[in-house]
Parts: C-alpha cells; sequence; structure tokens
C-alpha cells in the first residue's frame, strides 16, 4: 500500500521504466504463440498473434496461499496433461470458456481443422515442477502463479534462460481453470534474476501488470468459417479507437499501430467495420493517422495477399461512430486495391 506522494511517484516511475524494457522480444504468450503459429500461413503481410512466499505472512495466510496455489497447479496440470495427450474433451474441460472460444475462433478463421490445430503448436507446455513459485496470488473471479526459474518449452537445442512464468486463471462455476500464460524473459534484466534470488521483497510484484485484475474478460462470440482468410494493419496514432469488424470487437488503441487478424474473416459481399473514435493529443511534432488495410489470403501458393480496402483520415476533428462498408467482389479480389 502506497501511503504518501513520494512513495506513489517512484512506484509509477518504476511501473513505466519497467514496462518499457519488458516489450517486444522478451514477453512471450502461450496464446500468441497460438496465434503466431496459426497465423504462420499469413506471412509476410500481417501475421501476427523463490521460496514458496517472500512476505513475512501470518499462518492463516500462508496456508491460505499454499492452497490456492495447490489448486491453481492442479488445474494447469489437467490442461497440461491433455496438451501432451492431444485429448481435445480433456482440453476443453481444464481452459476457461473464454480462451476455448478464443481458440475455437482463431483457428476457425483461418479454415483450419477444429479442434486438431489445437494441439499442432510447435512447443511444448512447460513442467513447472522444478520451477520455483514466486507467488500465487486470487483477486475476485482471477488469479495466477508466478514461477522463477528456467521454462524449457522444447524449442530445440541451446541454453535456456532464466525467466518469470506468469499462468492465468479464471473462476467458472467454483472452479479455477487454466487461461493463459505468460514468459519474461530475463536476458537484458539481470537485476531482476539477482533481486529474487537474493530472497527479498520483490517490487515488481506491486505493478499492475502483475496483479490480478479481478474480473475475466467476456467469452467472444462465435465466429464462422470465413469466405476469405484475413487481416489488417491497424494504425491509431493520434487517436483512442475501438473497431468492431462484422459484429467482432477488438481492443482498443491508442496512439499505437498493430497488425491484426480478423476474427471470422470477410465475407462475399458487404462486411460492416464500425470505429469508435476520439481525438488525442498529441506534441507538436508528432503525428495524426487513422489508418486501415485490410488484405485477404489469395488462396494460391507464391502469390502475395490482396489488399481489398483502405481508408485514412488525419483530420483532428474526427470523433464519434464512423461506419464503413467493406465489398468484396471478384474484380476486387483479382486486382486489389
Amino acid at each position: 500500500m502506497w501511503t504518501c506522494a513520494g512513495s506513489f511517484h517512484v512506484k509509477v516511475c518504476r511501473k513505466r521504466e519497467f514496462c518499457e524494457k519488458h516489450t517486444g522480444s522478451n514477453i512471450f504468450s502461450w496464446n500468441a504463440c497460438h496465434e503466431a503459429w496459426y497465423c504462420n500461413a499469413m506471412k509476410p503481410a500481417f501475421c501476427l498473434l523463490i521460496p514458496a512466499c517472500i512476505l513475512v505472512l501470518c499462518p492463516a495466510a500462508v496456508a491460505q496461499d499454499a492452497a490456492l496455489a495447490s489448486q491453481l497447479a492442479r488445474a494447469y496440470g489437467a490442461w497440461r496433461a491433455a496438451m501432451q495427450s492431444g485429448d481435445a474433451k480433456a482440453w476443453a474441460a481444464a481452459i476457461t470458456m473464454h480462451r476455448q472460444v478464443t481458440t475455437r475462433n482463431l483457428i476457425v478463421s483461418q479454415r483450419k481443422n477444429w479442434p486438431a490445430a489445437v494441439f499442432e503448436v510447435p512447443l511444448d507446455p512447460p513442467d513447472i515442477s522444478s520451477l520455483r513459485l514466486l507467488e500465487a496470488d486470487a483477486v475476485g473471479e482471477t488469479a495466477h502463479l508466478l514461477f522463477f526459474g528456467r521454462v524449457d518449452m522444447g524449442g530445440g537445442p541451446g541454453v535456456i534462460p532464466e525467466s518469470v512464468l506468469m499462468l492465468k486463471f479464471f473462476n467458472e462455476r467454483g472452479t479455477w481453470k487454466f487461461d493463459s500464460s505468460k514468459l519474461l524473459r530475463l536476458d537484458d534484466q539481470p537485476e531482476i534474476a539477482q533481486q529474487i534470488k537474493a530472497g527479498g521483497r520483490l517490487d515488481f510484484l506491486d505493478y499492475p501488470e502483475f496483479t490480478p485484475p479481478g474480473k475475466s474478460p467476456p467469452v467472444p462470440k462465435i465466429c464462422g468459417i470465413p469466405d476469405h482468410v484475413t487481416g489488417c494493419t491497424f494504425q491509431s496514432l493520434g487517436y483512442q479507437t475501438r473497431m468492431i469488424i462484422n459484429g467482432h470487437d477488438y481492443p482498443v488503441m491508442t496512439d499505437h499501430a498493430e497488425k491484426i487478424f480478423v476474427i471470422g474473416g470477410l465475407k462475399n459481399g458487404a462486411n460492416e467495420i464500425i470505429l469508435e473514435v476520439k481525438p488525442v493529443e498529441i506534441p507538436p511534432e508528432g503525428i495524426r493517422l487513422l489508418q486501415l488495410d485490410f488484405f485477404v489470403l489469395a488462396g494460391k501458393e507464391g502469390r502475395q495477399p490482396v489488399r481489398v480496402f483502405h481508408y485514412e483520415k488525419n483530420d483532428p476533428n474526427l470523433t464519434g461512430i464512423q461506419r464503413l462498408t467493406l465489398t468484396i467482389t471478384p474484380e476486387i479480389l483479382s486486382k486489389g486495391l
């Protein structure tokens, strides 16, 4: 608990520094692994995507943490066993409904076999028995386990770096189920590894990124098999933008550019794109740009994806809901834009 302005300021600055140092290749998500593997056909245009406790706790709190850690570890073990055996029924029973539908939509959107493609990822779910537990924490219907060690995901020969592994869980109808994982590699952050090994208080555990959010995300709606496997590049610079494509919602983007895999793809004829736009402040030399480009996978080996839609605005007064129509015709598919 931060009780004074000075302490709070230090916490904010440390959080910003931590976020800046731990973006890009240092962050690995098991879900992102699925996305990157499933999206391989879309390249190159737009393939996405310690000791048990270090705090001084009363015996009751220690017992609660131990019980929680045991429940979560069993939930993860059930999911891991299902992945190793290729048992689709056991996998569905062990994973959250949110992740099950998200994964299903991602696979179906690429016209791959569901649920067989679930087990086609190139990496293995790691064994946590040899890792050091840093924290078991639950807030509301969400929880996580944090581990430290050399996380072996079967990626081939070589030295396995020291990392922090986060396993995320949601409570569904009174039962903890595994949802996803993230791996924070510490190659360029040796001070964090040293801090963990020293057994002192770990400041980074106080950051919001290492606190369960309390509420699980809504289960997305199920998509159909697409007429066209599709991705898009989305730039929202100087704007806060929420995008909905054919009824499927995407995360709000502010001053950010990203390659997005289109859930449900595009259908022949009219496709609806809704943008909820709000301008944000930019520095005098800053760039204001709202740009969308959609690409359809050609379906023929060796042929590049075809751009079928382009939208671009830089108006500082652009605000509110923008409704766009993306129409797929044989002519657009053959010639592109």
